[in-house]
């Protein structure tokens, strides 16, 4: 609920995250085999176990959102050929400068994840990781940072595909710019080009919008991987 996406908002209430976690414990307790065995001892046994799970699930949260940043990263990479990236705007979400097409696809991301049922797999994963890494079992070892970059570094592989079209087309808009400006010096090509690029970048970018299901599909199918060889590496 704190690091992970749709409720890490600030303008989520915090009485809300709370209710919410307790009625997400209440539904997976049930599914939850516990071996008392292997439960803490002690206030400081408690205690530890209370850090580790703390620990497994903000590791959960920021691997997700990670990969959804994907989109973000994205929409930032376009604004930068379009030119929008000089007019960032305060996201009062996550209280932070944000461009116009980033801002946009991210949303719209968001509303692609919940259509198609990727909370349930984060929901499915949590109630899986108590069968992967047991109670008061988890332990940070070395594999963690290595699976953390290599989710950022599939994140931005995906977010270079997905800008891909877009920063294809607007290069080649600055080649017929350049001649431009070499054949005919009298056209103000900074001004001019200014708003071809404005044009050409969401004409192209209108077109990719159907496709964002598909490169969400493959996303879902990157948050359940990667949330497995976490939790395997945690154990």
């Amino acid at each position: 609920m704190i690091s992970g996406p749709l409720f890490s908002f600030s303008g989520v209430p915090a009485y809300f995250k709370a209710g919410f976690s307790l009625v997400l414990a209440g539904v997976l307790f049930p599914t939850v085999a516990v071996d008392p065995a292997t439960l803490p001892g002690g206030v400081w046994g408690y205690g530890l176990a209370v850090v580790s799970e703390i620990g497994v699930g903000l590791l959960f949260g920021v691997l997700v959102t990670f990969i959804l940043n994907s989109i973000r990263m994205a929409g930032q990479m376009i604004d930068v050929q379009i030119g929008y990236s000089m007019s960032q705007m305060v996201d009062p979400m996550n209280g932070m400068q944000n461009t116009l097409l980033a801002q946009y696809l991210y949303l719209m991301g968001l509303i692609l994840f919940l259509l198609l049922d990727g909370h349930h797999t984060l929901i499915m994963g949590l109630a899986k990781s108590y069968q992967l890494v047991p109670l008061s079992a988890a332990a940070l070892n070395g594999g963690v940072p290595l699976i953390l970059s290599k989710t950022f570094s599939g994140a931005f592989t995906v977010a270079l595909q997905v800008s891909a079209p877009v920063l294809a087309v607007l290069l080649i808009s600055d080649l017929a710019l350049g001649f431009l400006s070499r054949t005919t010096p009298q056209i103000n090509v900074f001004l001019t080009g200014f708003l071809i690029k404005i044009v050409v970048g969401l004409f192209t970018l209108s077109f990719l919008i159907p496709l964002l299901g598909t490169v969400f599909h493959s996303i879902i199918k990157m948050i359940e991987r990667d949330l497995y060889s976490l939790m395997r590496v945690l154990r």
